[in-house]
């Protein structure tokens, strides 16, 4: 059967999907929106619940575009738009013509569970403002086989469309919780999970620490690093050496030089 297809950008499902690159929308609807392929087969793979997905032909980057329209037809409700209205909704430049609509899940920190016989690494990260930046974190955290990571004080949700596309994918992959300082202390004190905060008055360098044992990295806000009330309550304070004029790096730059050090630390140099 042929897919509707949408040509105005006025159309009352393409304002919909529009609302999903707001928060308020997502939170209200319980829905966000996965742009691009890579990131729809990654989620798909995940298997996260897709509702409908919105194609426009005429944006399609490769062969391999088509052939997931096609060997996705019958399985999931399609809707084919005009360009003008795929631009509407669109949350990048360049875009390839392929969006999905999915179903939210909760981040309760009681969904994360600690595998027994294998050390966990965990990433907190308070405050942290960019999309961007959440997005290359959860990268990273992936990246090197993080047990789970923690958002404390978030400014961005997980399901902000620019956190999907720099993460690419890794949300789908990863475990993920929100959690009060709170919560995730009592976290990780009941799971004897040390805590690492990293903060550029430390005086320990973070390849003298121990990541060996079930171990957690701190990170703070881009801005302001972490708060002194999240300091006071970690286990040890760390810092990475800084050798030239800049103080600091990027908050996912430095975040992935330190799980990564726990990964040299565990697996061998």
């Amino acid at each position: 059967m042929e897919e509707e297809f949408i040509q105005s950008k006025q159309n009352p499902r393409i304002k919909a999907l529009s609302r999903l690159q707001e928060r308020s929308g997502r939170r209200k609807l319980g829905l966000f929106a996965v742009e691009g392929l890579r990131e729809l087969e990654r989620c798909l793979l995940a298997g996260v619940e897709v509702d409908e997905i919105y194609f426009c032909a005429d944006m399609f980057k490769s062969a391999r575009h088509s052939e997931f329209i096609t060997n996705i037809r019958g399985k999931i409700p399609l809707c084919r738009v005009s360009a003008a209205a795929f631009e509407k909704v669109s949350n990048r430049e360049g875009c390839d013509g392929i969006l999905g609509v999915c179903h939210t899940w909760q981040t309760s920190l009681k969904e994360i569970s600690i595998e027994s016989g294998k050390p966990a690494l965990i990433l907190v990260a308070d405050a942290i403002e960019k999309p961007g930046n959440l997005g290359a974190l959860l990268r990273s955290a992936d990246a090197a086989g993080a047990t789970a990571v923690i958002l404390s004080n978030p400014v961005s949700d997980i399901f902000n469309p620019s956190v999907i596309r720099a993460s690419q994918g890794a949300v789908f992959s990863l475990k993920i919780a929100t959690a009060t300082p709170e919560e995730i202390f009592d976290f990780l004190k009941e799971n004897k999970i040390k805590s690492y905060a990293a903060a550029l008055g430390a005086t320990k360098i973070v390849w003298d620490c121990d990541f060996k044992e079930p171990a957690a990295i701190i990170m703070g806000s881009e801005k302001d690093g972490l708060p002194r009330e999240i300091i006071d309550r970690c286990d040890e304070v760390v810092k990475l050496p800084m050798l030239g004029q800049a103080d600091s790096l990027n908050v996912n730059i430095a975040a992935a030089l330190i799980l990564f050090e726990a990964v040299r630390q565990r697996y061998g140099a």
